[in-house]
């Protein structure tokens, strides 16, 4: 079993001393009975992410002060390396004195970067006048150690911009069973492969930057591993994957030299396999859907395909062990965070938990409901995070993922009450920018009803 050593952390961190004399909880009349120790024992983690232009904008010790004082945040992360327009899914700002929208500059990072940890490919840092004078990251986490805060950064969904990717690391696009260059579900970019030693020796440049500089308390990323189509990336998803096994080799890689050349060294002719796949790829699935067959026997039927998906998640792990072992050498004590946005069937994704497990510290369940506006969904999500709690939760300091974009705070607030009772060890709420502050509020008084209720009295 893995010692929680981010959950002491987080609670030597917060100065919490000795126990409580009384709780007093709403308790659902589902889900498992409330730990009453363990909630006095350990303050939950209430972390909610920002985006360098909210803090240009509303002022960065404002930020701070609308999270800390309406949802309760004390744990704060700053998200890099974005892309596209924000809010995400349309709209305005609701609170944004300057602004109704942003349009932000691809994979950008926000601090100064320290060029001797990079390599070939080197970040590319805000060329944007009124975010480019400020090391962003420096600033935050000195405003955020002042109040005693958790710090982090996210890595996003891709870590270099497109244009230069097609130019630099051409040989470096996952490839999927057909030759075809695999892309992303969300900006409809190429998704990079993680056996690429330029992408690698990347990647450790950024962890080692970031643990190095900026005495951070973790870093988290929701790095894409491999693609699948985006409905496979929803709530409430079918109890057996056979889909994704179906589609794996055609939606997702990778095929590329680099696997080639990774696979080989572990024993597997990732030539041969190709060859195999490709016959599978040509299939037609739906008559493979109605024969009713499941998921694990068609891999036993298939023994190459197994063998294949087992490499991706190798492949990942590689990445993560590589990445973890060089941000602990400049910070031992450093949170690896993963944001598991690929949810249910993340095996067909490239994450196997229980052996990626090896290499994080902390996971971001990441189940969004809220911004739906349906109170079913709500009581959906506390049972995906029940399960949840079941694979990762003796291993691992884990928070559930809070949506604070929606319409509806009644929706909202239900959730933060409820969810509590999962076996999480706390909350990710996001994107402060896109949440109307009634929003935030709804998170407090969720919380106040929450098995963690005493410490937000």
């Amino acid at each position: 079993m893995k010692d929680r050593i981010t959950r002491r952390s987080f609670v030597k961190k917060s100065g919490v001393v000795g126990s409580l004399t009384s709780m007093v909880t709403s308790m659902p009349t589902f889900g498992r009975t409330p730990d009453v120790k363990a909630a006095s024992a350990n303050p939950p983690e209430i972390s909610a992410s920002v985006f360098p232009w909210d803090l240009a904008d509303e002022g960065l010790e404002k930020v701070l002060d609308n999270l800390e004082e309406m949802s309760g945040a004390n744990s704060i992360y700053m998200c890099n390396l974005s892309q596209k327009t924000r809010p995400f899914r349309g709209g305005d700002y609701p609170h944004n004195p300057v602004r109704k929208s942003y349009t932000c500059e691809d994979c950008r990072v926000y601090w100064q970067p320290d060029m001797k940890y990079y390599g070939k490919i080197k970040p590319l840092r805000t060329e944007r006048e009124f975010l480019a004078k400020t090391d962003w990251v420096k600033a935050f986490r000195k405003a955020t150690a002042k109040r005693g805060m958790k710090t982090g950064v996210e890595l996003f969904h891709a870590w270099i911009d497109p244009s230069r990717f097609a130019k630099e690391l051409p040989d470096s696009i996952q490839i999927n069973v057909f030759g075809k260059p695999v892309i992303t579900h969300n900006y409809q970019n190429p998704a990079v492969c993680h056996n690429s030693p330029a992408f690698q020796e990347y990647a450790v440049g950024l962890y080692s930057d970031l643990a190095a500089n900026y005495d951070l308390d973790y870093i988290q990323t929701c790095l894409i591993p491999y693609v699948l189509p985006t409905k496979y990336l929803t709530q409430n998803l079918p109890p057996d994957p056979i889909e994704w096994a179906l589609v794996a080799a055609e939606k997702g890689g990778c095929f590329c030299g680099h696997c080639k050349a990774a696979a080989k060294k572990s024993g597997f002719d990732l030539e041969e396999a190709r060859k195999e796949l490709l016959i599978l790829a040509k299939q037609d699935k739906q008559a493979i859907l109605d024969s009713g067959i499941l998921a694990e026997e068609y891999l036993k039927q298939n023994p190459v395909l197994k063998r294949w998906l087992d490499f991706r998640c190798a492949s990942v792990n590689n990445l993560y062990r590589l990445t973890s072992t060089a941000a602990k050498s400049f910070k031992p004590d450093i949170d690896i965070r993963w944001n598991h946005y690929t949810r249910t069937h993340s095996y067909y994704s490239g994450v196997d938990l229980p052996s990626f497990m090896n290499h994080v510290d902390s996971i971001r369940a990441n189940a969004f409901v809220e911004h739906q506006d349906k109170l079913k969904l709500v009581y959906d999500k506390v049972k995906y995070l029940e399960n949840f709690e079941k694979v990762v939760g003796e291993r691992v300091h884990w928070v559930a993922a809070l949506d604070i974009r929606g319409k509806d705070p009644s929706i909202l607030e239900k959730s933060a009450e409820l969810s509590s009772y999962t076996g999480c060890d706390g909350y990710a709420l996001s994107h402060y920018g896109g949440a109307p502050f009634e929003n935030l509020k709804a998170v407090k008084r969720g919380l106040l009803k929450s098995k963690w209720a005493a410490y937000f009295k």
